[in-house]
């Protein structure tokens, strides 16, 4: 390893540390080298592509530069590219990129004509280049006429350094007028599947491999009773009760894709409490024998259709074995729902009484997610700290408590351990500023799948 190699590689490492900049006099003094020095190897980063400089008043502040050097464009780079000079002049064009640009018979112009004069006027292109000079990349989306044929492209714009330490960019092509036109008509057919599905009278829902619902069409909104922004999202089994949940479930498992749909009559409980019955048509989406990519369902009432199947069978059965069946099924399907109301009765009143004592408790409780966010706080807390609730939920833990750090936070986070208490003191800071000795118990709990981080403080009195 040559000491030439070590200096640069210590300057590149120092540069790395301060991406905002740093002087010649800045990078000596701090390394402890002469500043001739230092400006000679600075050079060497700078015509590598390594680093970049920028007059800052009478001083040049050098920084970590991302640059592709011109020499290795054509090993990272589409075929048509174009290299532009920090005076967005043309260096060099590759033959493709004049082919691409210009009508067959101008394909023998001149690098410095490589590019039609309507795509440098354009000044959102002109700034997203001057971008690239400076060393940010950018993408930029241009539509041209050749031979009364349209053709799509994808520019994108690369920092580069030239042989002489000079920045740059280039500026490459790809024929994306296939992938455009794809996309157009895939959003023309969804823009005619979409009409289609909202003038049926069936229920139409695309389902995700997860179960939720992806899309609805205007007629299942109506029947869930809900606007089309607040279907998608939810999860579609839980839509039916508990038995026919499984019996579903199991159908579905079964499916695979390029086979037949299956199809299943369910009982539900509508909206207004009654009885009723549906039949779901569910279709696996996906290439044969590859993986589920989701599931087409359609579906429709029933529920009229049974009843005048069951007044058919009241003519050849017996009247008072039908009205017994339909009053036994009325008091099931009643039953289940006042089952279910109960339980979410006997939930509310639990978790009222549990709100209640959390925010009686005489201790402030924190309970705080992975980011640092406060997610729950009691009302002591509030009084605690001086804050209001909607307040609170703007501050972080390293609000709260002055003396962590982010890096002690990401190593309690590390392993965690639900269920383990730690008792320890440490110090708060009040909203005024105020900060107090206080004995705090923090453990981590975990709720929903999710892990948080539960703190119990008590301010330390001092005599």
């Amino acid at each position: 390893m040559t000491p030439d190699w070590k200096e640069t590689e210590t300057i590149r490492q120092l540069l790395h540390k301060s991406p905002t900049g740093m002087t010649i006099t800045e990078i000596a003094n701090t390394l402890g080298m002469h500043r001739n020095t230092a400006a000679r190897y600075l050079d060497m980063l700078v015509a590598t592509g390594e680093a970049d400089r920028k007059r800052m008043g009478p001083a040049k502040a050098y920084f970590p530069a991302r640059r592709v050097p011109v020499q290795a464009l054509t090993l990272v780079t589409p075929p048509a590219c174009l290299c532009l000079t920090g005076r967005l002049e043309v260096a060099e064009a590759t033959p493709e990129a004049a082919r691409l640009l210009h009508p067959p018979e101008e394909a023998d112009y001149t690098p410095h004509t490589a590019v039609p004069a309507p795509l440098f006027r354009d000044d959102t292109f002109l700034t997203k280049c001057r971008d690239a000079v400076a060393g940010t990349p950018g993408e930029y989306h241009i539509c041209i006429t050749q031979n009364r044929q349209k053709t799509d492209l994808a520019i994108q714009l690369i920092p580069i350094v030239f042989t002489s330490g000079a920045g740059g960019c280039a500026v490459t092509f790809t024929d994306i007028t296939e992938s455009a036109a794809a996309e157009e008509e895939r959003n023309t057919w969804k823009e005619r599947y979409t009409a289609l599905s909202e003038d049926l009278t069936e229920w139409v829902v695309h389902i995700s491999p997860a179960m939720t619902i992806d899309f609805a069409n205007e007629a299942f909104c109506r029947h869930a009773g809900r606007p089309a922004d607040r279907v998608a999202g939810i999860r579609f089994l839980p839509a039916f009760q508990p038995d026919e949940r499984r019996h579903l479930d199991t159908l579905i498992a079964s499916l695979l894709p390029g086979e037949s749909p299956v199809t299943a009559e369910i009982r539900a409980i509508r909206r207004d409490g009654s009885s009723g019955r549906e039949t779901w048509t569910i279709r696996p989406l996906g290439e044969p024998g590859g993986r589920i990519t989701g599931y087409h369902a359609t579906g429709r009432d029933i529920t009229a259709l049974k009843h005048c199947e069951e007044q058919v069978l009241q003519y050849h059965q017996n009247l008072e074995e039908n009205i017994q069946r339909r009053t036994t099924e009325m008091q099931q399907a009643n039953q289940a729902l006042m089952t279910v109301l109960a339980e979410k009765e006997d939930l509310e009143r639990k978790l009222l009484f549990t709100r209640q004592a959390f925010d009686q408790a005489s201790d402030s409780i924190l309970l705080f997610s992975r980011d640092g966010s406060i997610c729950q706080t009691n009302r002591t807390a509030e009084e605690f700290l001086g804050y209001r609730r909607e307040e609170l939920a703007e501050c972080t833990v390293f609000d709260v408590n002055p003396s962590l750090t982010r890096e002690a936070w990401d190593r309690m986070w590390n392993e965690p351990e639900p269920g383990r208490k730690e008792r320890t003191t440490s110090i708060h800071r009040r909203r005024d500023g105020t900060i107090f000795d206080v004995d705090l118990s923090r453990t981590f709990v975990k709720a929903d799948g999710e892990l948080y981080f539960c703190s119990i403080a008590r301010e330390i009195k001092r005599d």
